[in-house]
């Protein structure tokens, strides 16, 4: 037996006893085990019952999966979000409410769907531009604008009086960012954030991480540092403005 499945085993034994002690008991239908470069295939026993192994699970709202990456997460939350905007279509296709009142509800019923968790997510340009292209597609239904009428896009999003998905998702990622940044020391997320795995990574191109993306973004504001960007989040106010402002909306020209 692995010391790793021993750990697991050992944990969830332990879980078990708590919880019978309480009155609780594990639901073993619902609890699953996903492995990352298992050495060892053995089950997982509790209360004699085996563990299913699987591909992927969602936990609160989110979809992961052994591929890593947030990828199978944002195909099921546009999956979610286009579902939401075709139950709306007796809105969009109101005559009574004015077009502010359509982008409103599609803001806090669509785009608050599409973009439950954003925040830990791994983006890459091909994940920006299913965003982006799901937006755009979305408000030129809702504005009536056709592909004869030769609308730009960005006068599809001047019209609508918003910014693209790729956009908001960054605000959104450092506005918790800097709700990290003000925790404690010994805080999860706090030390996730400077965390360094043990090991070394395989050969090739390194792939691109959440980790990657949020340093790269920092340097681009100007912190040299971790410590640095911590001293700027303790201002909230001066926070918000900075991570609204046009550091994180310039052009990406590479």
């Amino acid at each position: 037996m692995s010391s790793t499945r021993r750990q697991l085993q050992f944990k969830n034994e332990r879980l078990s006893n708590a919880s019978k002690g309480t009155g609780l008991k594990i639901n073993i239908t619902k609890t699953k085990v996903m492995r990352f470069n298992a050495a060892s295939e053995e089950k997982v026993i509790v209360t004699g019952e085996q563990l299913e192994d699987v591909d992927s699970f969602v936990y609160l709202g989110v979809k992961v999966s052994t591929a890593g990456g947030a990828d199978d997460d944002i195909t099921s939350r546009l999956c979610k979000a286009r579902a939401v905007f075709g139950k709306l279509s007796g809105v969009w296709k109101s005559s009574i409410l004015s077009k502010s009142a359509k982008i409103n509800i599609f803001k806090s019923n669509v785009i608050a769907v599409l973009l439950y968790g954003c925040e830990s997510w791994r983006m890459t340009k091909g994940d920006e531009a299913k965003l982006d292209t799901f937006q755009h597609k979305c408000l030129r239904r809702l504005l009536k604008i056709y592909w004869l009428m030769r609308v730009s896009n960005e006068e599809v999003r001047r019209r609508a009086n918003t910014e693209t998905i790729s956009e908001l998702v960054r605000k959104r990622r450092w506005t918790w960012i800097g709700h990290v940044l003000r925790m404690d020391n010994s805080c999860l997320p706090r030390v996730a954030l400077t965390w360094a795995p043990e090991g070394k990574r395989k050969r090739g191109r390194p792939k691109e991480t959440w980790r990657r993306t949020v340093e790269k973004e920092r340097m681009a504001m100007g912190f040299n540092s971790w410590v640095e960007a911590g001293l700027a989040a303790a201002n909230r106010v001066s926070w918000r403005s900075m991570i609204s402002g046009p550091i994180l909306h310039t052009e990406r020209r590479n």
